[in-house]
């Protein structure tokens, strides 16, 4: 057993974010002298804000001197970026911004391995939900293009969203709400969807498939469960019994949606069968993305293609929005690439780095840095020494 004392620790770890910053590039963002920035520590992700900077240099030796974990900048635009209080800054304007985390999703992996551990199927599910508020909603509904929407990685267990066009600068606090509450689905009226619910002797009138905006969202996400299978329903709040059902009828069901018509199979209290089924989609939705980023015009987001303190990723901008679906932030978001550790590591579960399998682990090995770096900040390892 090595002696602690002369273990790697912190210090190890702040001299390689040190040394990735002393050379590190495209850390800038645009407009950089009017954006506010807020830098952490390895206990707060924020714990010092009201800076600026006026150079992609000036950022970089900041960075490096301070072997700086987490560092964010403002979605606003400033005529004083480092002025205090808030009201003293000058707003200029913000982006629209929308984070989503793994964390915040209802997921099965989760059950078995908890929220502070991230596996494939939280970053696949994450990244689903992530093309979904842009090609679902963003593009179709708000007529925003791919241009106007630049993605980031988080660094850790999810992603970020920026609209930078010059329409949306301006929208004040309640504006960005009225979006964020469309996109989760709050305040929805179900007799819109279901104009028919509630009168006798009446055809269930529902939505169609082509329609535009939730209307054929929902009935699209219906079909799709209904398609896929019993257990897809039943994961939409269904009784097994009725899941049976319905999945038997799925043919002449399917005909009946996209023809506007809800009522090919009888369902008793059908207006409140089909209700319950909008409420939870709208429940679902507004699960995955925090409204709180998207709400605050001033709020301080992870300052891209920098650092996450918390995984050793980088938190990672993409080209655009297409290459979200080739991304793979365990090969593509890795900063340490060079070196090797020994490390005392003790893990239940796998991760996968750069097309590697690691773990779990109970025991002294020898890994990649970026491997010993991401088991170390989750605290799931001891670094031993470089190999």
């Amino acid at each position: 057993m090595p002696d602690p004392k002369e273990e790697l620790g912190i210090e190890f770890v702040n001299k390689q974010i040190s040394d990735y910053y002393s050379t590190a590039k495209y850390i800038a963002p645009d407009r950089m002298s009017e954006r506010e920035f807020g830098v952490g520590n390895f206990e707060t992700k924020i714990a010092r804000r009201h800076i600026s900077f006026k150079s992609e240099n000036e950022l970089r030796n900041y960075l490096s001197g301070n072997s700086v974990p987490y560092v964010s900048c403002s979605a606003a635009y400033y005529k004083y970026p480092d002025g205090r209080p808030m009201e003293n800054k000058g707003w200029l304007g913000s982006e629209l911004v929308f984070d989503l985390d793994s964390t915040d999703m209802d997921l099965v992996c989760q059950r078995a391995h908890g929220r502070s551990w991230v596996c494939k199927n939280c970053l696949n599910s994450v990244k689903g939900e992530t093309i979904k508020l842009i090609y679902d909603f963003l593009i179709p509904d708000f007529g925003f293009s791919e241009s106007d929407i630049q993605v980031n990685f988080s660094g850790s267990r999810g992603y970020h969203v920026h609209i930078k066009k010059e329409s949306v600068l301006q929208l004040d606090a309640a504006s960005r709400r009225e979006i964020s509450n469309y996109i989760s689905g709050i305040g929805m009226d179900f007799q819109e969807f279901f104009p028919t619910a509630g009168q006798r002797g009446m055809m269930l009138s529902g939505p169609r498939p082509s329609d535009k905006g939730w209307k054929g969202k929902i009935a699209r996400n219906f079909l799709s469960n209904l398609n896929a299978g019993i257990d897809s329903l039943s994961s939409m709040g269904i009784d097994r019994t009725m899941a049976t059902k319905l999945y038997r009828k799925k043919s002449l069901i399917e005909m009946g949606i996209r023809n506007g018509n809800w009522d090919m199979v009888y369902i008793k209290n059908k207006a409140d069968f089909w209700k319950g089924i909008i409420d939870r989609q709208a429940v679902s939705q507004s699960d995955k993305i925090d409204k709180n980023v998207t709400n605050d015009p001033s709020h301080l987001i992870r300052l891209p293609n920098t650092i996450h303190g918390g995984t050793g990723l980088l938190a990672k901008r993409l080209g655009d929005a297409k290459d979200l679906y080739r991304f793979d932030p365990m090969k593509d978001a890795i900063a340490f690439k060079k070196g090797q550790v020994r490390i005392s590591a003790n893990t239940n579960f796998e991760i996968v780095m750069a097309g590697q399998r690691y773990g779990p682990y109970g025991g002294e090995i020898n890994v990649p840095m970026y491997v010993a770096m991401y088991l170390f900040l989750k605290g799931n390892a001891r670094l031993l020494r470089e190999v």
